[in-house]
């Protein structure tokens, strides 16, 4: 299995409740095969057992082979603002994918923007790849013993959700998305609906050999895969469409929530009775120094979109199904589903959209709070 490493250098310490260390403590002899059970007794066998369903629990079901992706596994949301790394693709502890920020520059937060002006241009790109571990170490009082890792000033942040993605798979990049907002021009393309556009395209190697309809709509070594319409305009419960290449509507995309749980469902339209081709759901989680197993992750901790694919056997019944990502599937085409890349990138940015309303959503006791605090500070050094 390819074996990803993070972009930037950014190190976030792993925080975890008093009472909960010796639980990770012991997690972590049984994962790492420190402790052996000897012996056959009845309680002999029921440890044994139990080690084998931690073992299980902690690292996941085995993957065989990446030429299909598994048909569950999680996509992993980043906790801070200063990664690209939007989702990270794991099954158990495994990382196989992820979805990036395309050609992103590290953003220095407002409190460095000034230091910056007086500096020579040469040390200007040697500061820009170290603003992660500025931000890190810039503030080393913090509330309540909380992580101040997101120190840029939210009113001098902008939005990644209409930025560029690309979706990584064990090692490669197989799509790239691009969002147009409602009203607007990108480009050569010019949206005047009032809803935004998200287009997806794969991306092809020299060799690659393309067959089927409607897949021949190329932009350079690329293929528009389909259109995805309202994906971020549309109401928090309601629904957006995907159309493919040819501008035909082909699927759409449901967006309801359940008690602390988000959904998001794919069905293809024009069948009497539709089919759920991928089903994500997001849970509400407390925070991770209450979990029971330790972070794969310091910069993806705060949880995850859970992802189940569908298809069909010989019998016709709605089965788990593995989907193929490198290029097209005859099997996939034949059954007029889409590809993983479409149901990847859309979750990203509408985690994107997720992130970007939380932080627009300050409220009044947090800004007090916040100004609070600078004065505490301000008061400790004049002291």
């Amino acid at each position: 299995m390819y074996m990803y490493t993070s972009h930037t250098t950014m190190n976030k310490q792993m925080e975890v409740v008093e009472w909960l260390k010796w639980y990770r403590f012991a997690i972590n002899d049984v994962v790492s095969q420190r402790k052996a059970v000897v012996g056959t007794g009845y309680f002999d066998v029921l440890e044994a057992d139990f080690y084998s369903a931690i073992h299980r629990a902690y690292y996941g079901p085995v993957i065989e082979s990446m030429d299909l992706l598994p048909d569950r596994f999680e996509a992993e949301e980043r906790s801070v603002y200063e990664t690209p790394e939007v989702l990270h693709l794991v099954s158990g502890r495994n990382l196989f994918g992820m979805v990036c920020l395309v050609d992103w520059v590290p953003q220095l937060s407002f409190t460095y923007n000034e230091k910056l002006t007086s500096m020579p241009a040469a040390s200007v790109l040697s500061q820009s790849t170290q603003n992660a571990r500025i931000c890190m170490n810039d503030v080393k009082e913090n509330h309540g013993g909380l992580s101040q890792i997101q120190v840029t000033d939210i009113k001098n942040h902008a939005s990644d959700a209409y930025k560029d993605l690309e979706l990584h798979v064990s090692g490669r990049v197989v799509a790239v998305a691009t969002r147009i907002p409602p009203k607007s021009c990108f480009g050569e393309t010019q949206n005047d609906d009032v809803q935004d556009h998200i287009q997806v395209f794969l991306t092809l190697d020299d060799d690659s050999m393309v067959v089927g309809n409607g897949l021949d709509d190329k932009v350079g070594s690329r293929i528009l895969l389909g259109t995805i319409t309202g994906l971020g305009t549309s109401p928090e419960e309601g629904s957006c469409f995907v159309y493919n290449s040819s501008g035909t509507k082909t699927h759409v995309i449901t967006k309801h929530r359940t008690l602390l749980v988000k959904h998001m469902h794919w069905y293809r339209v024009g069948e009497e009775v539709s089919v759920c081709e991928c089903r994500c759901s997001r849970a509400r989680l407390p925070p991770s120094k209450f979990w029971l197993f330790e972070p794969r992750c310091g910069m993806h901790d705060i949880g995850g979109w859970y992802i189940e694919t569908f298809g069909r056997d010989k019998q016709g019944r709605t089965v788990p199904s593995q989907r193929f990502w490198d290029g097209f599937d005859a099997n996939e085409q034949f059954d007029e589903r889409l590809h993983p890349a479409m149901y990847l990138l859309s979750l990203a940015y509408r985690t994107l959209d997720i992130e970007d309303a939380k932080r627009r959503k300050q409220t009044i006791r947090e800004i007090v709070e916040g100004k609070l605090f600078r004065i505490l500070n301000l008061c400790k050094k004049l002291v």
